[in-house]
């Protein structure tokens, strides 16, 4: 078969007029993801108009033209697999999901989804990590079908903030370094396991080289293992695409990038976990630099309780706890236009609190957009903590398609 003979480079470019074992490939690849075209090696106005459809399917521009973004979406695993188009991802942070899957709510989510993120892995003040695989989550015959995929993250969930310090020592040290490699080969030779993620946000100055040695490395490992790697970019630390302090060229690593806000709006002022200007802003952003394709949007299924003042603080909320708090507090719920979520205010002794809330009609507006954005598909985050009418809504949706 051609493609075992011939490969793509990161600069090679086929066009109508073309002929030979690259366009042998090239078609072949076309014809197994159900698109009608001949395996002659020729690139006629066939092949062309195939790659135009193409194109459009996946959100690139539509030129007829077979060149990097193309190819690199024609060796893509899951695109390769004939996975569905859009999937449906579920994020678990903590133990609180597997008692929510007794719910009635709950009974076919396994079912439903693509794969879970489990952030189930912390890097400590000293750049150890520590943590364990959720037995829960391995064990769970609802979730047989589904990817399971540990991430190791920086982020301090007692402060509720990522540990820059933690991730520097991690990056400094050798023997840390080895320590983070021999567990992440010792993951990625787990049957059970889909790939690994990697959510280590704040990489100082002078520590981008090593961070990006890091990165390739997991991505060699997972390689090896025929695993994929999946990375989270956090849209508030960008400037021009990617964060700070990390080289762009390192995004090209992973199989899937999860776009997330901030777990934290601390430097900003106080508003909703994601808001419709915040993901039409971030999402078309990050766009201009990786192909959507890659993109796994991180819509957060809870909410976020503000008081406002000269030391704003914030908490974070399921959206049972913030029905019962505006029931308690007496507080009319309103819909806030601009950012489609809703929202409601009190006073008590602490001040004056502002709290949004993500439920099934702020999710639709954020479905509806993202439909026409080509992106791989969704993660809904934290599991256990969202409107659970929300599984009406994506079933509406048909979601993975």
């Amino acid at each position: 078969m051609g493609h075992r003979i011939w490969q793509p480079g990161k600069r090679t470019v086929l066009r109508l007029g073309n002929k030979g074992l690259a366009v042998t490939w090239l078609q072949e690849r076309l014809k197994s993801l159900a698109y009608d075209v001949e395996v002659d090696g020729i690139y006629g106005y066939l092949t062309e108009d195939c790659v135009c459809s193409l194109q459009r399917e996946y959100g690139l521009r539509v030129d007829g033209i077979a060149g990097p973004r193309v190819l690199e979406l024609l060796q893509d695993k899951d695109i390769q697999e004939n996975a569905p188009s859009c999937q449906l991802w579920g994020a678990v942070q903590g133990g609180q999901f597997w008692q929510q899957l007794q719910r009635k709510p709950y009974e076919a989510v396994g079912q439903r989804l693509t794969g879970m993120v489990l952030y189930c892995f912390e890097v400590g003040e000293d750049g150890d990590v520590i943590g364990e695989l959720p037995q829960a989550a391995l064990s769970n015959q609802q979730l047989a079908n589904v990817k399971l995929i540990p991430v190791l993250s920086n982020y301090d969930c007692g402060r509720g903030l990522y540990n820059e310090r933690a991730l520097e020592a991690l990056l400094k040290r050798r023997d840390m370094l080895r320590r983070f490699q021999e567990l992440v080969r010792s993951l990625l030779a787990n049957g059970r396991l889909g790939g690994i993620g990697l959510d280590l946000q704040g990489v100082g100055m002078g520590y981008a080289r090593r961070f990006a040695a890091l990165a390739a490395r997991v991505r060699k490992l997972a390689d090896g293992c025929d695993k994929r790697l999946y990375m989270v970019l956090v849209r508030a630390a960008v400037k021009g695409g990617f964060p700070r302090g990390v080289e762009s060229w390192v995004w090209t690593l992973p199989d899937r990038i999860i776009l997330q806000a901030p777990r934290e709006q601390a430097a900003r002022e106080p508003g909703p976990r994601m808001g419709y200007q915040w993901l039409q802003a971030g999402l078309k952003g990050v766009s201009r630099h990786l192909p959507a394709w890659r993109l796994l949007v991180a819509l957060p299924g809870n909410g976020i309780a503000w008081y406002i003042g000269k030391d704003q603080g914030y908490q974070y909320l399921s959206y049972d706890e913030a029905r019962k708090l505006a029931y308690l507090k007496q507080a009319a719920i309103r819909w806030d236009n601009l950012e489609k979520v809703s929202y409601y205010d009190f006073a008590d002794e602490k001040g004056r609190c502002r709290v949004w809330f993500d439920n099934k009609d702020s999710l639709r507006w954020k479905l509806d957009w993202l439909k026409g954005q080509h992106v791989s598909g969704i993660v809904i985050t934290p599991l256990g903590c969202e409107d659970t009418r929300i599984w009406e809504e994506l079933g509406r949706q048909h979601l993975p398609i």
